[in-house]
């Protein structure tokens, strides 16, 4: 069998072979046919559950023979697959053969490479294994992916990734003999980095229902086990309403259970919060990599540990998020927006989930972004940008309320008073839109409950577009929209309902 290290592991000359040279192209690790299998395996354990319960009438001897026989084709097709697929590490490209019948040559120059980053999941991490994955900003998430190497291998290419790029140009014998960056990194403290207690933390400000989703998918993947009607509220409405127990209690007992379920449904979604910021931010570290391009090397993840590269250079902006309690004890959430791609796509990469500002300010100096000064004065929108809405929503919810009302049950004209909060919560996003400009950046605050500061420097800049909504023409206000390389096309940085003047003249300074 094919030995799975690739062509810059070797410690002798680089080979003479051509690329086009079958000999030349290496294949995986053979290990990765038992991560493939594992998760396919993985993938078809609610459906063999289906058929046990189903199909197979809850036979064993039939459930264990079609789960036998599913093993086997899953281990078959996974084996023909790896085969098929070979790679080669040239002096400048990296070379893919993929495909069992349409066959696809895949070529990839390291100068068209953007970012290297590298995954474990549970298993590859016990196995020793990583995915090196090839993003050059061609399309959405990695443009390449070799599943799996070993770790010290997978190491090692991106390091002669980013020694090209660097215009370091090393031999593939000194590769393995230059330090890695795990060795580089360390042997300094991180720029930041999250203990247990500051994960724990950051999963009380994480709310999630995921834990309910979880189980309400399950559940309707194994619906026939369960009783009629079981997802249709009205029908647990009308069982309690028929409970000898729930009618025997007084009203402020009602009132209690019912403050009791609501205690318990937040209860479940801090639980939640916390479970899944553990998984996700587990062993957080933050590093400074001055090897090949300076760049943050960012660690982290309890079951898939990802393990990243930043170049600084493709950093286009700094955000940082909050909240009224976070904000209150002093933490806030640092992320970089960049032209890199982490494994999942985005492009806006936590860099400290949780930090007191003191710990967020070294690492903005790093990118040579200031943060807010002391002195800076930010400017207000328009009040219009709570009044309009709201009365648009008070005229939309009053009519939904007396119509339900008139027709069905008089107690529906209490909607009206949903106003009250919706209006509220406008008034508080309204105030807390702001934005500021010195003389190489903006600021732009919004959100009062999800506080968001957006840090831009000027010379990130890509276009500055001024547009007037219907509404706006007569109170002559815009919205500035300002375009940034790598930021999202569907919540784009916005300074809403500005007056025109000051509109024209904003986008004359930043550009």
């Amino acid at each position: 069998m094919t030995d799975a290290r690739p062509t810059t592991a070797s410690t002798e000359e680089p080979s003479v072979l051509s690329a086009d040279d079958p000999m030349s192209f290496q294949r995986l690790h053979p290990l990765s046919i038992i991560l493939k299998s594992v998760a396919a395996i993985g993938q078809n354990l609610i459906a063999m559950g289906v058929l046990y319960f189903s199909i197979f009438d809850q036979n064993l001897v039939y459930t264990g023979l079609a789960a036998l026989a599913l093993l086997a084709v899953i281990i078959g097709i996974t084996t023909l697959v790896w085969s098929r697929f070979t790679y080669h590490i040239g002096p400048k490209e990296i070379r893919i053969k993929s495909g069992l019948l349409s066959r696809n040559n895949r070529s990839i120059p390291f100068d068209r490479i953007q970012d290297v980053s590298l995954e474990q999941k549970l298993v590859s991490r016990i196995l020793g294994l990583a995915t090196v994955k090839l993003e050059t900003g061609a399309s959405a998430g990695e443009d390449g992916k070799l599943d799996a190497l070993a770790l010290a291998d997978a190491e090692a290419l991106r390091d002669r990734v980013r020694d090209y790029k660097s215009g370091v140009t090393a031999m593939a014998g000194d590769v393995t003999g230059e330090p890695t960056l795990t060795d580089d990194t360390h042997e300094r403290p991180p720029l930041f980095a999250m203990d247990n207690r500051r994960i724990f933390i950051a999963g009380l400000f994480n709310f999630s229902f995921i834990l309910l989703a979880i189980l309400g998918a399950i559940a309707q993947n194994l619906d026939f086990l369960l009783p009629d009607d079981f997802f249709n509220p009205w029908y647990w409405a009308e069982q309690l309403s028929e409970q000898d127990m729930v009618n025997g209690l007084s009203f402020s007992a009602q009132i209690a259970g019912a403050i009791g379920a609501l205690a318990s449904l937040i209860a479940v979604g801090l639980i939640s919060g916390i479970i899944r910021t553990f998984v996700r931010e587990y062993g957080f570290r933050l590093d400074r990599v001055d090897r090949g391009q300076p760049g943050f090397r960012r660690r982290r993840g309890l079951f898939t540990l990802t393990d990243m590269v930043m170049p600084i250079h493709r950093v286009q902006a700094a955000i940082l998020r909050t909240g009224p309690i976070r904000q209150r004890f002093g933490w806030y959430h640092l992320k970089f927006q960049s032209l890199a791609s982490d494994g999942s796509g985005e492009s806006d990469h936590s860099a400290a989930p949780c930090a007191q500002m003191e710990e967020v300010d070294p690492i903005l100096d790093e990118t040579h972004i200031s943060n807010v000064p002391d002195d800076l004065a930010f400017h207000s929108v328009d009040p219009a940008l709570w009044w309009r809405e709201a009365i648009i929503i008070t005229v939309i919810l009053g009519g939904v309320s007396i119509g339900v009302g008139f027709f069905i049950d008089p107690s529906f004209y209490a909607l009206i008073l949903l106003v009250i909060p919706i209006i509220a919560v406008m008034i508080l996003n309204w105030r807390h839109h702001q934005y500021a400009l010195t003389a190489d950046q903006l600021f732009v605050r919004a959100g009062w409950w999800r506080r968001k500061l957006t840090i831009l420097p000027i010379r990130k800049i890509q276009t500055v577009d001024v547009g007037q909504s219907p509404l706006d023409h007569p109170l002559d206000l815009a919205t500035v929209t300002v375009g940034i390389a790598g930021g999202s096309s569907m919540a784009p940085l916005k300074i809403n309902d500005i007056p025109m003047t000051t509109a024209m003249a904003l986008r004359e300074r930043l550009i």
